[in-house]
């Protein structure tokens, strides 16, 4: 009963996501996927600094 009320609340709320312009989501979509594209070369050169570092 409860998480009924929750979930009822929501519905008259909008999100952000749905008050942006297209191009804004454009935007942000494209700085998601480069941060990513980022943390994911970072992570792939931590990576390979551990692996040369463990075969010493």
């Amino acid at each position: 009963m409860k998480a009924v009320g929750i979930l009822n609340s929501r519905q008259g709320r909008k999100r952000a996501w749905d008050e942006m312009s297209e191009i804004d989501r454009v935007v942000l979509l494209e700085s998601v996927r480069q941060r990513r594209k980022v943390q994911k070369q970072a992570v792939a050169i931590q990576n390979e600094i551990y692996r040369l570092r463990s075969t010493r």
